[in-house]
């Protein structure tokens, strides 16, 4: 539901801006394949004690395990691929898709509420979930990103349509989903710290936020001088 919502929703946008709405459908069909297989390899890769002994259930997509930003880099590499292969400019379509990215990312994550997977730590009180097969209240983590994701679509939406640098929008959509990300996983119980307290996750997210925010302040003081 989630990509079927979002494709349509950028087509639409691609429209409106001159692009083939085949192009949109064509791409969206690329990312999606190659971010299934960017997720599932990097959550393999992560878990691979537990696939050791059943490989078969690497192949087991509807058991769950899939992994943001294995697929996020796939997908970005076929993207890479396919647009330069149409001869379409990346950032402009980056741009157009990043806030329906945001928006997929929101209603996918109501998918891992129903499935029961990236569930929070064991709380006492305040805001908490109990699953069916469990006695314990946990943190509520896939309702909070799924608020946070829907809140950056807004926000890209906004951004989008006023006057913006070529690739900015795709750079914040990139930067705030790091910082989400990473602020996140203090309150995740299905990721084990790995370093200082922090998890795999977290430590690519920082990666992530400092190299795309440098980017982003770099262009900006590029465009001043000017």
């Amino acid at each position: 539901m989630a990509f079927i919502i979002a494709t349509l929703l950028a087509k639409r946008q691609a429209i409106k801006e001159g692009f083939s709405q085949d192009l949109v459908v064509d791409l969206a069909g690329y990312i999606l394949v190659a971010g299934i297989i960017g997720a599932r390899l990097l959550y393999v890769a992560i878990n691979l004690k537990e696939y050791q002994k059943t490989p078969i259930e690497i192949l087991m997509l509807q058991h769950g395990g899939l992994s943001f930003y294995g697929g996020a880099l796939v997908a970005f590499l076929a993207s890479i691929w396919f647009l330069k292969r149409h001869k379409v400019p990346f950032l402009k379509i980056a741009d157009l898709l990043a806030p329906f990215l945001a928006l997929g990312q929101s209603i996918g994550r109501l998918g891992c509420l129903l499935r029961g997977c990236c569930f929070g730590r064991i709380v006492q009180s305040g805001l908490r979930i109990k699953f069916p097969d469990e006695v314990v209240y946990r943190h509520p983590t896939q309702v909070y990103a799924s608020i946070i994701d829907f809140l950056i679509f807004v926000l890209l939406k906004r951004l989008y349509r006023r006057r913006h640098p070529e690739g900015e929008i795709f750079l914040l959509f990139v930067i705030l989903y790091s910082f989400k990300r990473f602020s996140l996983d203090f309150l995740r119980g299905d990721v084990a710290p790995i370093y200082s307290g922090l998890t795999v996750f977290q430590i690519i997210s920082l990666f992530i936020l400092i190299v795309s925010c440098s980017i982003f302040i770099f262009r900006r003081c590029k465009a001043l001088k000017k």
